[in-house]
């Protein structure tokens, strides 16, 4: 009988020490690049940049990193602050919009613009984070305007990482996106 009433009691105490345990800290990282574009006006054309598509490997909440050649491996506590299709979208809209001096350029998914003049579908063929030494770019992207390819191309590049950190392997990526941004930019008339 004694038994039975300090079961209870020990399962109170195993849950109360586990809770004293600290679970580690989760840092988000953004592509936002804090710059706020200046814009012509309202007569330039409305242009939204999507959809993005991603490798499934890098299309997580996780920063991911190639290790060894070919194992990606997830980074535990160091996050995107929203999907990276969202966050690459709203990185390429605001260097786009800055590039060109427009004034309506935004991230698909929106709500804005009902009937853009411009969408720029992206699809990312490769996004890769090799340590901490350089992240490279792969990317096929469109200009299309009523139905019709305005522009189009193919990007490819690196990126060196200037720190062992993931905020400098952010740094990288955001390099990346507004290099990619320039070259979709200068197709847009």
């Amino acid at each position: 009988m004694i038994r039975l009433r300090l079961i209870p009691v020990a399962t109170v105490i195993a849950v109360l020490l586990a809770g004293c345990g600290s679970s580690p800290t989760v840092r988000h990282y953004t592509l936002a690049s804090g710059e706020v574009p200046t814009a012509t006006g309202a007569s330039s054309p409305s242009v939204v940049v999507g959809p993005i598509s991603l490798p499934e490997a890098v299309d997580r909440l996780q920063i991911v990193q190639r290790v060894a050649g070919a194992r990606a491996e997830p980074a535990q506590g160091h996050r995107w602050a929203g999907s990276l299709k969202a966050e690459l979208a709203r990185r390429l809209a605001t260097a786009i919009a800055r590039e060109r001096g427009l004034a309506r350029v935004v991230a698909a998914p929106q709500n804005s613009v009902a009937r853009p003049d411009l969408t720029v579908p992206v699809d990312v063929l490769r996004l890769d984070a090799d340590g901490f030494s350089s992240v490279t770019l792969e990317a096929v992207w469109a200009v299309r305007g009523n139905g019709n390819d305005i522009g189009s191309g193919r990007f490819s590049r690196s990126e060196p990482v200037s720190a062992q950190t993931y905020e400098a392997l952010v740094e990288a990526h955001g390099r990346l996106a507004d290099a990619l941004a320039a070259e979709i930019a200068a197709a847009i008339r």
